[in-house]
């Protein structure tokens, strides 16, 4: 683990007790992954990390340096004998502040830093229609990765305890919004859909990255709106998406078995390793 500065065991790690990121999820967060010590999009991931950062109101003059998180990861990757492996890789900043919600000008943060080897994917996902909904853009920024993230929890438990591998969330208008780790993407005929950031899902990197490749994709269209939940049922193919996982596809939503159209997955994955193998640095 890499602590502000210092790489220690995470048994190690000796953190303040008394900090607003302990007590109010005063934070922000990125997970991502690398490949053989390569990273892709990880301009993308520190600008959102940043976003959030000047959200909770740390100042430009205290915002991360570029250079020095990938750095720090390799670094850190190097340590755990991960550079010539895929990882997982998390970055967190909690604010240290005075106890309260008021700000005294005292600010300060904690960088951790983790990363472990990533492990093979498993079988298509099966999705449960969560009760929990997703946070309306209103309450909370919807396309920053804030560390409060207790209704992603819950609905991943929810759907853990009654035999599925994550959640389906909607809406507070029940539309389609995204899964508890994932954003979602279904295919009917030629047609693509996602879910609108209307639906205050959390607009992922990778999620971007397939919207942009789909649009590419010769006889195909993608939609972008907001749909109810019986239009994904009746899909020929559904998928999440993330940075972590990339691809995979849904094979129930709700003990509702979803068919999959492998070529298109299969053409869709080539597409998308392509371009993340390109670009990648």
């Amino acid at each position: 683990m890499h602590v502000n500065g210092k790489i220690v065991h995470e048994n190690d790690a000796m953190i303040p007790p008394f900090h607003s990121g302990l007590f109010y999820g005063a934070g922000c967060f990125e997970t991502f992954r690398t490949d053989r010590g390569a990273f892709f999009r990880l301009d993308d991931h520190i600008n959102r990390l940043k976003r959030g950062l000047a959200y909770l109101g740390v100042p430009q003059g205290m915002m991360p340096n570029d250079s020095q998180i990938r750095t720090d990861v390799e670094l850190l990757l190097q340590r755990n004998s991960l550079e010539k492996n895929s990882a997982r890789v998390r970055i967190q900043f909690s604010l240290l502040e005075k106890q309260g919600y008021g700000f005294d000008g005292q600010i300060s943060l904690i960088k951790l830093i983790q990363c472990s080897k990533l492990l093979e994917q498993g079988e298509a996902v099966r999705l449960k229609t969560s009760a929990v909904r997703v946070v309306p853009h209103e309450c909370k920024p919807s396309d920053l990765k804030l560390s409060n993230m207790l209704h992603y929890r819950d609905a991943f438990r929810e759907a853990q305890k009654s035999g599925f591998d994550d959640a389906l969330m909607l809406n507070c208008k029940d539309f389609i919004a995204e899964t508890s780790i994932a954003n979602i993407f279904w295919k009917t005929g030629n047609t693509v859909f996602m879910p609108s950031i209307k639906t205050d899902i959390l607009p992922g990197i990778t999620r971007s990255v397939l919207a942009d490749i789909i649009k590419t994709l010769d006889g195909y269209s993608l939609v972008e709106g907001e749909y109810q939940i019986e239009q994904i049922k009746e899909a020929d193919c559904v998928w999440i998406t993330n940075s972590v996982q990339g691809i995979r596809t849904v094979s129930s939503i709700d003990e509702k078995e979803i068919r999959t159209d492998q070529e298109f997955i299969e053409r869709l994955k080539r597409k998308f390793e392509q371009l993340r193998s390109d670009q990648s640095s």
